[in-house]
């Protein structure tokens, strides 16, 4: 929370005083939990009960106490909206209920897109690296903040793999300051905006996002860290190591990468013969948007609420897919995708041999059928929730049902911006009270994956 007084000192704006008292109040709260929770007895580990909890109230602690800047400066009235756009930065969802971002002071900007970049790799991983205590049952709390199925270790030692995967995150993000910088971007906003970009969040310091700047050569670089963003990164860290066939390898990459590719290809088609004359230019649009939407990160360099309606709907099922597992992205992930597709086949192949063994495999690796049964749970879960967020919002809501539907996908996906009435122009700020909360709930759910805060509300749970 200091850091930003930083920017606040060298612009000359009077806004460092709340970062200050932010960061005492959040400190005073740390050491008085502290103090009443010592305990002689020597810990060596935690239960897997106690690993929920402390992962859902690590998250729902961070959003709270991070909306103490924007309540202290006055940028909201309301402490809802505060929470709201708080909640938004730290799962990565980039949902603003901020109408003129332009004239925030650079502190508190730096702040928002701030908050972004610790969620991308998430707040309990840093904690992790940087906090060796946490090392006991860091494992188990890594596992359920990390997204995907599947939790890999570069290392055998937790806190070594939790440093390394900062890292990378800290390497790609500096790369992408300095080629922002030289494309044209101010040192400020290439700063921010490369915060933004490799956490998958989509904050910007312009009304416009990305479509203030109408630079081609920014556009191409943030769709690239975008992707980055979007694959694996015990992948980039191979890379680092100098295993380059490791993304050939990976069957999660390969499907990323094709969907991709035909995802921009097909709706640049369909904006070709449909809205823009040249080819290229549908081409750069539809490059950036499709990318965007797919790992989450929902910047916007054009208006795609008035694309034809087959692009906006291929755009919409986009907000569903997400990136890798162990990216900064969010949504259902493409592992759970392929795993899926390969067990819709496997039943349609068992009604013409029924006595047929399938087994389902990822590359080399034979996937457990408890393993395939938490998938399809997992996404079927994932479903209802979001029809659930739908229709609550229609309820409690006079809009459209574009609108509504795209407003729980596009939170639970931790996307951004939907369509309709909280389009790419327009923000949440209008929703009510309880419309926001209930987002609030689906941008915590998504981002920790369902299971680690929707247990919280089981009996069982609370049983000795």
């Amino acid at each position: 929370m200091l850091v930003p007084v930083i920017c606040s000192i060298i612009y000359k704006e009077d806004d460092h005083w709340v970062f200050v008292v932010s960061a005492l109040i959040t400190s005073s709260v740390g050491i008085i939990i502290e103090v009443l929770t010592r305990s002689k007895e020597n810990i060596n580990g935690l239960e897997r009960k106690d690993g929920f909890l402390v992962a859902s109230f690590c998250w729902i602690a961070a959003s709270l106490f991070g909306s103490l800047p924007y309540l202290l400066l006055g940028v909201f009235n309301n402490p809802i909206d505060a929470i709201f756009e708080s909640t938004a930065g730290f799962t990565t969802t980039g949902a603003t209920v901020t109408s003129n971002i332009e004239i925030l002071p650079h502190g508190i900007l730096f702040w928002r897109n701030l908050t972004q970049w610790l969620g991308g790799m998430g707040i309990i991983v840093l904690a992790i690296a940087i906090l060796p205590r946490l090392a006991v049952g860091g494992m188990q709390l890594m596992a359920l903040e990390t997204p995907g199925p599947t939790k890999e270790r570069i290392t055998p030692r937790i806190v070594e793999t939790a440093k390394r995967l900062w890292g990378v995150y800290i390497i790609f993000t500096l790369i992408l300051i300095i080629l922002l910088y030289f494309a044209g971007m101010p040192i400020y906003d290439s700063i921010i905006h490369s915060f933004t970009t490799l956490s998958t969040g989509g904050f910007s310091s312009k009304d416009l996002s990305i479509a203030a700047y109408n630079n081609p050569i920014i556009e191409v670089i943030i769709i690239f860290f975008m992707f980055i963003a979007g694959t694996n990164f015990v992948l980039h860290y191979g890379l680092f190591k100098g295993d380059f066939k490791s993304f050939y390898n990976n069957s999660e990459f390969r499907f990323y990468f094709f969907l991709n590719i035909c995802a921009v290809l097909i709706i640049s088609l369909d904006l070709w013969f449909r809205n823009y004359h040249s080819f290229i230019q549908a081409l750069r649009y539809s490059s950036f948007q499709t990318i965007s939407i797919s790992t989450g990160t929902g910047y916007t360099t054009t208006n795609f609420d008035i694309w034809p309606s087959f692009s906006m709907w291929f755009l919409f099922i986009l907000m569903f897919f997400g990136g890798c597992a162990g990216s900064t992205t969010g949504a259902i992930k493409n592992i759970r995708i392929v795993v899926l597709f390969k067990k819709g086949y496997r039943e349609i192949y068992k009604l013409i041999y029924r006595k047929a063994v399938i087994p389902i495999r990822l590359g080399k690796v034979t996937i457990a059928e408890d393993a395939v049964s938490s998938i399809t749970s997992f996404f079927l879960l994932y479903i209802f929730i979001f029809l659930v967020g739908s229709l609550l919002i229609m309820g409690f809501e006079n809009l459209d049902i574009m609108t509504a539907i795209s407003a729980s996908a596009a939170t639970i996906g931790n996307v951004g911006p939907g369509f309709g009435q909280v389009g790419p122009l327009e923000h949440y700020g209008n929703l009510s009270v309880f419309t926001k909360v209930v987002l609030c709930m689906l941008m915590l759910i998504g981002r920790l994956e369902l299971f680690t805060i929707l247990v919280l509300f089981t009996p069982a749970f609370w049983k000795n």
